[in-house]
This record gives C-alpha cells, sequence and structure tokens, in this order.
C-alpha cells in the first residue's frame, strides 16, 4: 500500500512458483549476505533477497544466516499464524509460524 502502484506482498503461489522455478543458491552481494534465485528458463531472470533474519523482542536474530519474507496469505489453520518463504544456507521453503516476529517484506509487481 506505501509503495503504491500494482506493488503488492507476494502471494503464497508466487513464492511457490519462486521455489520451484528457480534455483537458488547463497551468496553474498555488495558484502550482504543472502540467497540468490535463478530462473531455470532464462538465466537472465533473478532475485536476491538478503538473509536478514528475524526481529524478535527488541533485537534481530540469525541475520546473515537465513531470511524470511512474509506472504499475503495468512495460515489457513490460525489467523494469528502467516506464511512465509524461509531459506538458510542450505535450502529455501514454505513456513508456517507466528505473524509476531519481525520478518522481512518484499513488494512485488506482477
Amino acid at each position: 500500500v506505501n509503495m503504491g502502484g500494482d506493488w503488492h506482498m507476494p502471494s503464497y503461489v508466487q513464492i511457490k512458483e519462486l521455489i520451484e522455478n528457480t534455483i537458488s543458491t547463497r551468496t553474498t552481494l555488495d558484502d550482504v549476505s543472502g540467497r540468490l534465485f535463478v530462473s531455470k528458463k532464462d538465466t537472465s531472470k533473478y532475485i536476491f533477497i538478503p538473509a536478514a533474519g528475524l526481529a524478535w523482542d527488541g533485537g534481530v536474530y540469525i541475520s546473515g544466516n537465513t531470511g524470511n519474507v512474509w506472504s499475503s496469505m495468512t495460515s489457513p489453520y490460525k489467523a494469528s499464524y502467516g506464511l512465509y518463504l524461509h531459506f538458510n544456507l542450505a535450502y529455501a521453503h514454505l513456513c508456517i509460524d507466528n505473524r509476531c516476529y519481525g520478518r522481512s517484506v518484499r513488494g512485488v509487481i506482477g
């Protein structure tokens, strides 16, 4: 909403598509640790997501090792939980957790 236009939080389908249709590798870009997702069909299309960690109780934890990006979808089982992209040093996958945790928000178009 703050970004205006067609920007929005990624949907569950968009995050699932990112995981299934890219090859992701841990990398560092401009001294920032994160994960690079490169399209399996067109290697000129990619996205870098920093390993920003998790904010909770006034602190930031596991920064540089893990990354988390909220989706726009809450859990179908409990409204206080949400779905998000989680990645660490080895892999990336979808997770569900309490929305009280400070995870990254990454606007997308499309």
